[in-house]
């Protein structure tokens, strides 16, 4: 194994065992620190329900190079959501060639709380899983990669929803006001890996550029403990460019561009079929410390110089 898996291997080892500490944690930011604030409950979200679908361009380092696609739908039996997101991206850095590829699928209630998920992230010929379980009281996990494995839970003190799920939904169903605050109590599992509340700031109505025309959007940030990115939406709650800093961008695209790219991006998910028993032998309550270690940092990681490197 040369150098560069070895410290590939690595990152993607700590990253999800980081992982696994921030989903568990029972830490939520304080609940006074914005008066405007409105507490949002996440069934909410889903009053009128449409079924969503999100097609992003990814950008990185100023290059196109892969697509972000999101999918939320109401299962047919009205017993629940099932949320997917997959990140593909084939990118060119230092004259080496890497394969991305992030998925997560999601199952929640008919509250939109969080029941199940996994995930599952390869890069390169490296691999890792993840598999999770909200019983109510409890949140139960598992991760292997390779030959390592580790089980553990963490008692809940609320229930939580999902970020991505949530998201979007914020922005077609609520006030879009300059001035508006929303919050909601969320796991974020693609970027920032942390659990909390989320807060959802209206910033400003503005114009921008998207593809060759000018257009009126509302700027909204979204805080999720010190993680924050930046969304733009029309006026009918939209979503046309998100920038999670570190030169990573996204744009909407045409499904059929991203199709042509990404062959299969949207083949319908599977539900996660997990129960308590598979988490026999969990060895107990988590204690894993809470790094800031994520997706974003490793996608940022690739791009930086062989001399700048950690």
């Amino acid at each position: 194994m040369n150098v560069r898996r070895i410290a590939i291997s690595t990152a993607i080892t700590a990253l999800w065992l980081v992982m696994m500490g921030l989903l568990v944690r029972n830490h939520v930011l304080p609940r006074g620190g914005t008066s405007q604030a409105v507490e949002v409950s996440p069934d909410l979200l889903t009053e009128e329900w449409r079924d969503y679908e999100e097609w992003m361009k990814l950008t990185v380092a100023r290059r196109s190079e892969g697509v972000s696609y999101t999918a939320i739908r109401r299962q047919l039996d009205r017993s629940g959501y099932l949320a997917c997101n997959r990140i593909w991206l084939d990118l060119d850095v230092f004259g080496e060639r890497h394969t991305f590829r992030l998925q997560m699928v999601a199952s929640l209630d008919p509250s939109f709380q969080l029941e199940r998920a996994t995930a599952d992230v390869h890069l390169d010929d490296s691999q890792m899983t993840f598999v999770a379980l909200s019983d109510g009281a409890r949140f139960l996990y598992r991760w292997q990669y390779e030959d390592q494995a580790k089980a553990g839970w963490q008692r809940l003190q609320q229930p939580i929803s999902l970020l991505e799920a949530v998201r979007p939904l914020v922005a077609r169903r609520l006030e879009l006001k300059v001035g508006n605050i929303y919050r909601l109590p969320v796991l974020d599992s693609t970027w920032s890996l942390r659990q909390g509340i989320v807060e959802v700031r209206v910033e400003a109505f503005e114009h921008i550029g998207v593809g060759d025309k000018t257009v009126e959007a509302y700027r909204l940030a979204t805080q999720l403990g010190p993680f924050i990115s930046t969304t733009w939406v029309n006026p009918q709650g939209e979503v046309l460019r998100r920038d999670f800093g570190g030169n990573i961008l996204m744009e909407r695209v045409a499904p059929d561009v991203a199709r042509k790219r990404f062959v299969g991006i949207d083949a319908p998910p599977e539900i996660p079929r997990i129960e308590a028993k598979d988490f026999a032998g969990s060895e107990g309550e988590s204690t894993l410390p809470a790094e800031e270690i994520a997706p974003l940092n490793l996608l940022i990681e690739l791009f930086r110089p062989p001399s700048e490197k950690r």
